[in-house]
C-alpha cells in the first residue's frame, strides 16, 4: 500500500483534505497527546476533513440565521454523520487491505481533562486527546491562524477533521510551512467581546514550524451570542467557533486577499457585520467592544 492509494480511496470516500503525518515525527508529544499512547504499532497518522460549506454560513453572517443551516451541515450533522461515514469507510478500506486502522474523531478538548486513572504505571490517564491542529499541520494541510482556527489553503477555517492512526508504514507529507495567516488581526477587531488578544501571542503547532497564536479569553467566548456555538459534555463543553465574528472575520479576510483556492462569484461579506453583546443586545456600530466586559 502506498500513500498515493489511501488519498486516492479518501477521496473517493468523501474526503476533500486528507494528508498523512509520521508517528516517528509525533514522538515528541506528551503520552496524554500522542497517538502512540493509543496505537503503539502506528507508523502514521492519517488526517482526513471535510469542508464546511460556505452557503451554511450565510444566514449567521446576515444574521438571520443561527440555529439551522450551519449547527445543522456546518457542524453537527458533518462531523457526527458526514465525516464519521467517510472516516469509517476508510477505516474499512484499510482493514479490506490487511492494515489495522484507529479511526478518531478531532475533539477539540481543553488540557487537563483526564477521564479516569491510568490503567497500569507508565501509563497515561485515559481519555488520551489528540491535538488534530498538530497533527493536521504535520500531515501537510496547514496552520493554526491568529485567531487559533485551523486553516487550510483551500478552504482557510471552513473544514473539519478526523483520524486514523494505522500500522500501515507509508510515506509521509511533508509538515506545513506557515503561509495563510498574515496576522492582519481581523478576527481580534470584529471579535465584540474582546476574547482576543492580538498583542499577547504564544506560537502553537507542530514543533519547528509554529506561528503565533492570539491569547484568548475561553470565559468570554462561552458567553459569545455572535454565532459561536457552546457544546455540551461530550464535547468538552469547549466552543465552536467558526461561524463565530472572529471566524467570519477570517473568511472574509482571506478571500479579500485571495489567499483560499476555493473562488466564489459574490464575496463572503455581503453586508455591515452585526455584533451583539453577553445578554444577546445589539452592540452599536461605534460602541468600543471592550465595554461589554463590564455589562
Amino acid at each position: 500500500m502506498t500513500s498515493r492509494e489511501i488519498k486516492k480511496a479518501a477521496r473517493e470516500l468523501g474526503a476533500d483534505l486528507v494528508g498523512i503525518a509520521s508517528t516517528e515525527s509525533l514522538r515528541y508529544l506528551p503520552a496524554e497527546e500522542n497517538p502512540l499512547s493509543i496505537f503503539p504499532q502506528a507508523k502514521a497518522v492519517i488526517v482526513v476533513g471535510r469542508k464546511v460549506l460556505r452557503g451554511t454560513l450565510r444566514g449567521i453572517e446576515q444574521g438571520t440565521d443561527l440555529d439551522n443551516s450551519f449547527p445543522t451541515f456546518g457542524f453537527y450533522e458533518l462531523e457526527d454523520n458526514f465525516l464519521a461515514k467517510t472516516t469509517y469507510d476508510i477505516t474499512i478500506w484499510m482493514e479490506a487491505h490487511g492494515f489495522e486502522a484507529v479511526p478518531l474523531f478531532a475533539y477539540d478538548s481543553p488540557s487537563g481533562q483526564a477521564i479516569g486513572v491510568p490503567v497500569a504505571p507508565g501509563k497515561p490517564a485515559p481519555n488520551v486527546i489528540l491535538k488534530y491542529r498538530t497533527l493536521a499541520q504535520a500531515a501537510g494541510l496547514g496552520e493554526t491562524g491568529m485567531n487559533g482556527l485551523f486553516l487550510t489553503p483551500e478552504f482557510g477555517p471552513r473544514q473539519r477533521f478526523a483520524m486514523l492512526l494505522t500500522d500501515a508504514d507509508v510515506e509521509a507529507d511533508a509538515p506545513f510551512e506557515p503561509r495563510i495567516c498574515d496576522d492582519c488581526g481581523e478576527c481580534a477587531i470584529q471579535c465584540p467581546l474582546g476574547a482576543l488578544d492580538a498583542d499577547k501571542t504564544k506560537p502553537a503547532g507542530f514543533a519547528g514550524f509554529e506561528r503565533s497564536v492570539a491569547e484568548r479569553d475561553n470565559k468570554l467566548c462561552l458567553r459569545c451570542k455572535n454565532g459561536a456555538i457552546q457544546t455540551n459534555e461530550g464535547r468538552f463543553r469547549t466552543v465552536e467557533r467558526v461561524g463565530a465574528a472572529c471566524g467570519r472575520a477570517c473568511i472574509c479576510a482571506l478571500e479579500n486577499r485571495g489567499a483560499t483556492e476555493e473562488k466564489f462569484s459574490n464575496p463572503f461579506r455581503q453586508s455591515e457585520p452585526w455584533a451583539r453583546d453577553f445578554f444577546g443586545n445589539k452592540i452599536s456600530k461605534n460602541q468600543p467592544a471592550v465595554e461589554t466586559r463590564h455589562v
